[in-house]
């Protein structure tokens, strides 16, 4: 192990390079790439044509299969914990390779943990646990005991963990098998995954965009397959906006429900959910909407409020989806217009939900903007300071800049209590406001709202900036989930908005970065939204829900 001491003394530049060979010397040399990806060929297409890949790995983790499938083939024995692992670790070493999606690389560790769980399922003749032998990933922010939790920061390398976040041992407790850590951008406060030590992840259907953020990684690994489930965090988007961009599923549960510990990237004074202002989560992403449900009730019967005091008592309720469930739906909104493509994608659902039979109700748009300058605002009373601080040596990525968080173009307001009180004030009556749409005309109440994760799809690298769409969620706390629409742009479908009909320079900005021809083939997403404290009724409607949506049964994601 480095000395730390040397190590903080050194070039940014130095540290960067020799974190990333620690990480690269843990891809056995016969998992590594002969030849680099043609061109023009999008990552996850490559992939299963790189020929690193055999018929029983494409077979043991086609990502047609999702983790519900692979735990009962798990748990009936029909193929081992070894095998499986193995094979993800492969993938993901491929996955690595071609998008930049890892940080800490366990494959070793991973397999001998495969054998041992082999080994108690002999021993038992059964299961070590509901999710015995599941291979997994965590984004960079939670804990491993014994590695790095670095953020992509300079200052943070080579300084493994002395303890395991409460959320990752939960996972272990079920038989989870963790295979790696994903890329975060630098500050996690930004929607581009990117940072200094470890670069740019991108995204799965093109390398000339970016995977999102901040669980960037966590959504390009599962995308690619390299992973069967992921836990992310999310405080304006980091989870949904993510697993929209790359094609997969990304739940946002209501706050203090899952512990979210881990590398601290604000002052000591906020703790993740007991953060001042809109709550920060712990979240999952998945192949399936099924999967991230299994999972969260495995997580909830785990009691995790026996060991922290900010997670309040819930026993998962056994809730089904409403026998006719009402949809409330925002088509349009008067910040922005949507880029075609997202437009279509948003029509497209609700025409699949009206023809499946359901009740969607038309809403008029909420506050976006009102509610992402709220947000923002609380970013000082988070005390940004100690990112600050950690980011002292290094430069700040383009992303960083671009997003004004840790250096804002206008002087933000001297915060004070007053002007917190001020703020808090704002949240409470915009979160009035939102609960109204519950009850959109005094009738029945709707069950889940659908709109979109952002105004656009995936976007080429250091613009994705503006996050009002999922931001306003955690504002009020609601609980989300993204569901991809197996859907994407096509180039000969999505006609321009004229930019004279733009609102104003922010909607001006955000369509000219659209072209049909190069966003061809990225994916289409829609988030539904539920009540806070609602999470077991949101994952029951988004489960019945999903195969509407995508078209596509349960079982073929």
């Amino acid at each position: 192990m480095a000395d730390v001491t040397s190590m903080t003394q050194s070039p940014w530049q130095d540290i960067a390079a020799r974190k990333r060979a620690e990480r690269d010397r843990k891809i056995p040399l016969e998992w590594s790439l002969s030849k680099p990806r043609p061109p023009g060929t999008r990552p996850i297409d490559h992939l299963p044509r790189c020929g690193l890949l055999t018929e029983q790995d494409l077979a043991l983790i086609n990502p047609a299969r999702d983790a519900t499938e692979l735990l009962s083939s798990l748990s009936t024995g029909r193929v081992t914990a070894e095998d499986v692992v193995r094979s993800f670790c492969k993938r993901a070493a491929v996955a690595q390779q071609l998008t930049n999606c890892l940080t800490e690389i366990m494959f070793e560790e991973a397999i001998a943990r495969a054998k041992w769980l082999d080994a108690e399922y002999k021993k038992r003749e059964g299961i070590a646990g509901p999710l015995h032998g599941l291979p997994i990933s965590v984004k960079d922010q939670f804990f491993v005991k014994g590695y790095d939790s670095s953020l992509g920061i300079t200052s943070l390398c080579f300084r493994p963990a002395r303890s395991t976040s409460q959320a990752v041992q939960m996972l272990l407790n079920a038989g989870c098998v963790i295979i790696g850590k994903t890329t975060v951008p630098q500050t996690v406060l930004t929607a581009d995954t990117d940072s200094v030590v470890f670069g740019r992840t991108v995204n799965p259907y093109h390398a000339g965009f970016g995977a999102g953020g901040s669980s960037g990684g966590e959504a390009a690994l599962i995308a690619m397959g390299g992973s069967a489930l992921g836990l992310g965090t999310d405080a304006a988007g980091s989870v949904r906006i993510p697993a929209a961009v790359c094609g997969i599923v990304g739940y946002k549960p209501s706050a203090y429900r899952i512990p979210i510990d881990g590398q601290r990237i604000l002052g000591k004074g906020i703790m993740g959910t007991t953060a001042l202002g809109p709550p920060g989560v712990s979240g999952l992403l998945a192949r399936s909407v099924r999967d991230a449900r299994l999972v969260a009730r495995v997580m909830t019967n785990a009691e995790p409020w026996n060991d922290s005091p900010f997670i309040y008592p819930h026993p998962w309720m056994q809730i089904s989806c409403p026998s006719k469930p009402r949809i409330g739906v925002w088509l349009k909104t008067d910040v922005v217009h949507l880029h075609p493509p997202v437009e279509r994608g948003l029509r497209l659902a609700v025409d699949r939900l009206r023809r499946a039979g359901y009740e969607v109700v038309e809403l008029s748009p909420p506050p976006f903007q009102q509610a992402w300058d709220v947000h923002r605002e609380f970013g000082e009373f988070m005390n940004l300071s100690h990112m600050r601080k950690l980011l002292e040596s290094e430069p700040y990525t383009q992303i960083v800049q671009a997003a004004e968080v840790m250096t804002p173009r206008l002087e933000r307001p001297r915060p004070t209590v007053e002007y917190l009180h001020e703020l808090n004030h704002q949240i409470i009556r915009i979160a009035m406001l939102m609960k109204r749409f519950w009850r959109p005309d005094g009738g029945r109440p709707l069950d889940g709202i659908l709109f979109v994760n952002a105004p656009h799809t995936a976007l080429p690298f250091d613009k994705f900036i503006w996050l009002a769409f999922t931001s306003i969620v955690n504002l009020v706390d609601w609980t989300g989930i993204s569901i991809p629409l197996n859907e994407t742009v096509d180039k000969r479908l999505e006609v321009p908005m004229p930019l004279e009909e733009c609102y104003s320079d922010l909607d001006r900005s955000i369509h000219e970065l659209y072209d049909a021809e190069r966003f061809h083939g990225l994916p289409l997403a829609v988030q539904l939204l539920g009540q806070r404290f609602e999470d077991e009724k949101l994952l029951a409607l988004a489960d019945e829900l999903y195969p509407v949506l995508t078209q596509r049964g349960q079982s073929k994601l």
